[in-house]
């Protein structure tokens, strides 16, 4: 075959489908698909949605003949139409951006990105031209081995020209050729979606007839205003906010009124997971540019900044602090702070009147003994130094040395002023390796996307590039400072009187799934809405109905959620009031072993075997840890011991290659699945050392926090273990076994082989 040809929308419907290697062969469609027809023109496969009309309409063309073909690697050739299909969106759609790590390369139109990253060593490119012969189509030409001149690739613009040509053939074809009733196809659909979401439903059914009342009460909130959409998780959250979305879009279309919506999430996963439910609801194209008076864009807050500070023209690079890398080089940079400030005499001496907490945690620090003291100190830089632009020999380095500057009562102790001062000598030492790595902190950069949005530049931008409302997904996940600039993406609006109107933002969280304390940066009144935010006295809506676990997973939630420490952020952090929906399935257990040994073999060779199984194969089933600790050393074991039959997540990057696990199950931590559902969760290491009886009520919280948010991951069945050697179970736990919500069971230890 010559080459592939999609229509944007065809190739993006292929993002709901399962596809393995096999489809690479004669890439088939399975009998009886909906939504896409296959056809085949003089060896050029056309993937084209069936009510196709226009000969002009933009292509995707792929190229498969030349010196290097795009497909012809069996191992990656499924990651690189994964990356493909992303170009794509960012190129169609007003979704997506093109992840910084693929480090994408411009030459005029052409343009180049990493094929993988998953093989160290490995530079193989993907080249576009995204203007062939001037149009507004994509041409994928080429996949090299090494970067080089993309003007010196051959492009075989013929190959493009020859799709082009017979693309009216292929809409006038009513009768799919090829198109084989095989079950073999090596495409299948995938169940991406959250459970509880009907397929193949309409916007206009979902509205009238399948939203609770709550729901609905929701989706009819007016633009006079920011509302609050609370519920637990599985409450139908982001369900509610894609259909409100869309239907003001609609409503916006209708009256022929001009609008531009934004639908902002924490993560890059998020943004799959609400285009997997909008493509199904979203007939008008709004996301995709379809809309003549309305357009809806997706987007991270950080893909938002990153556009908009143009930080690749100064070779900057976000340290992403999102994911298992970024925080690990975060962390390790600190410790060699520390380490260096230990080892200085003259640095001793400077902060020898420490109290004597303080010093004794940063020798053990230093020495590798106390790691959660770099990781309170990672909290201390994102919730108060980075959060409020606090430096060293700056007049809020100066209130914060000297204790003025707000700080949240569960942060680390710092009770005397050199502790302070400490503190931010640490960070300004921090900060300066930053700068010599010519990279930002994800803290750093918000910081600086804050001032943009109060420049004068933006100020006069603002109506051109603002939103006219903002829908806000996973709020919980946005620090204090990510809160404050959300009413500022929002168009200047004035009533009939001249007054300034309220923000028209919609906003859904759940604070018990916040897995840090960065979103709780309070103001002088203990709100979590400040007045800086312009959020303050906005509307709420609760969600109470559950449909995404059974009523015994929504019971142990409930006892655990009883055993939070009381917080002051008023009304938010209401008891947990979850009524499940599903059948009901078993009581979640708790494994208790004798060793880290014996509790890696048992639950990774269950979740093998059960991967191998299931409905659905090993994206069905979740392997998640608790302990920062325990996951690192796990995941450098399993990559061995399990290699081929764990599908890590270790960041809060696009989760869609997810669909292509196969039989392997997913190994991650449960902020980097937020958003994610699976059939059988294994939580990791609820373990008494992690939560001691005696820790600060903000480290009991943030494990708390993560127990919640893993356990309620799982649809039918949850198991959580511990282990004796790290103290047992932890005492979060003690309400749930007494209640009979939690069972617990003794592993007896494995004999060794």
């Amino acid at each position: 075959m010559k080459a592939l040809a999609f229509s944007p929308s065809a190739l993006f419907r292929l993002s709901q489908f399962e596809i393995s290697r096999e489809w690479f062969s004669e890439f088939l469609l399975p009998a009886g698909t909906v939504g896409i027809k296959r056809v085949k023109i003089d060896e050029i496969v056309y993937f084209l949605e069936p009510d196709l009309d226009r000969d002009n309409a933009s292509l995707v063309v792929v190229s498969l003949a030349g010196e290097n073909p795009v497909f012809c690697d069996t191992h990656r050739d499924v990651y690189i139409l994964e990356r493909i299909i992303t170009v794509a969106r960012s190129i169609f759609t007003n979704s997506v951006r093109i992840p910084v790590t693929w480090r994408e390369y411009h030459e005029k139109s052409l343009l180049s990105i990493y094929a993988s990253n998953r093989q160290k060593g490995d530079g193989s490119r993907i080249n576009f031209d995204s203007r062939p012969d001037g149009e507004d189509s994509l041409f994928v030409f080429a996949v090299t081995k090494n970067a080089f001149d993309l003007g010196r690739i051959p492009r075989n613009e013929d190959i493009y020209q020859l799709a082009r040509a017979n693309l009216a053939d292929a809409i006038l074809s009513d009768v799919p050729s090829e198109n084989e009733s095989t079950s073999r196809a090596g495409i299948v659909l995938s169940s991406r979606l959250p459970q509880g979401f009907a397929q193949g439903a309409t916007l206009k059914q979902w509205y009238e007839s399948m939203l609770t009342d709550e729901q609905r009460n929701f989706v009819d909130k007016s633009h006079d205003g920011p509302v609050r959409l609370r519920g637990s998780a599985g409450t139908g959250k982001t369900l509610s906010l894609v259909v409100k979305v869309l239907r003001d879009g609609e409503v916006a279309e209708l009256e022929k009124r001009s609008a531009k919506y934004g639908f902002l999430t924490h993560s890059l996963a998020s943004v799959d997971m609400v285009s997997a439910l909008a493509e199904s609801l979203d007939t008008r194209g709004l996301l995709s540019g379809g809309g003549q008076s309305c357009s809806v864009e997706l987007r991270t807050l950080y893909d938002l900044a990153h556009q908009h500070l143009k930080f690749n023209l100064d070779d900057l690079k976000p340290l992403s602090l999102d994911g298992r890398e970024g925080r690990r080089l975060q962390f390790e940079l600190i410790s060699s702070t520390l380490k260096e400030m230990q080892a200085s005499p003259i640095i001793q001496l400077q902060y020898e009147d420490l109290t004597d907490e303080l010093a004794t945690r940063w020798r053990a620090a230093s020495s590798g003994q106390d790691p959660k003291f770099i990781t309170e100190m990672m909290n201390e830089f994102a919730s108060v130094l980075d959060a409020e632009g606090v430096r060293a020999g700056e007049e809020k380095g100066e209130k914060y040395a000297k204790g003025s500057l707000l700080r949240a009562g569960w942060l680390m102790s710092l009770s005397k002023e050199i502790d302070r001062r400490f503190v931010l000598e640490v960070h300004r030492r921090y900060r300066m390796y930053l700068s010599e790595m010519n990279t930002l902190s994800v803290d750093q950069m918000i910081a600086d996307f804050n001032s943009f949005l109060d420049s004068n530049r933006w100020d006069s931008l603002r109506n051109r590039y603002g939103y006219d409302a903002l829908f806000v997904d996973e709020l919980h996940l946005f620090t204090g400072v990510e809160r404050q600039l959300l009413h500022k993406l929002i168009k200047r609006s004035v009533g009939a009187d001249g007054t300034p109107m309220r923000p028209p933002i919609f906003m859904a969280y759940d604070l018990k799934q916040s897995p840090n304390d960065a979103f709780a940066s309070l103001d002088s009144t203990g709100a979590i809405f400040s007045s800086g935010a312009r959020l303050q006295n906005s509307e709420l809506i609760k969600l109470e109905k559950v449909f995404r676990y059974t009523p015994e997973i929504a019971d142990f939630l409930s006892d655990l959620d009883a055993t939070f420490p009381a917080i002051d952020i008023p009304g938010e952090w209401d008891a947990y009031s979850g009524k499940a929906q599903l059948a009901n399935g078993d009581t979640p257990e708790l494994l208790v072993f004798r060793d880290e040994k014996d509790l890696f073999r048992s639950v990774f060779d269950q979740a093998r075997s059960l991967a191998r199984t299931i409905a659905g194969g090993g994206r069905r089933v979740a392997v998640l840890c608790v302990s920062d600790e325990m996951f690192d050393a796990y995941l450098e074991i399993a990559s061995g011991q399990y290699e081929g039959s764990i599908f890590p997540i270790t960041s809060r990057e696009p989760s869609s290659e997810l669909r292509h696990a196969g039989k392997r199950f997913v190994f991650s931590m449960p902020e980097y699945v937020a958003g994610l559902q699976f059939d059988t969760v294994f939580l990791l290491h609820a373990d008494a050392v992690d939560a001691p009886a005696d820790a600060s009520v903000g480290l009991k919280r943030r494990f708390i926090s993560n127990v919640y948010l893993g356990s309620s991951r799982a649809e039918r069945v949850l198991k959580l273990s511990s282990c004796q050697t790290r103290g047992g179970p932890s005492d979060v736990l003690n309400m749930a076994i007494g209640r009979g919500s939690l069972k617990q069971t003794i592993v007896p230890s494995q004999k060794k082989r």
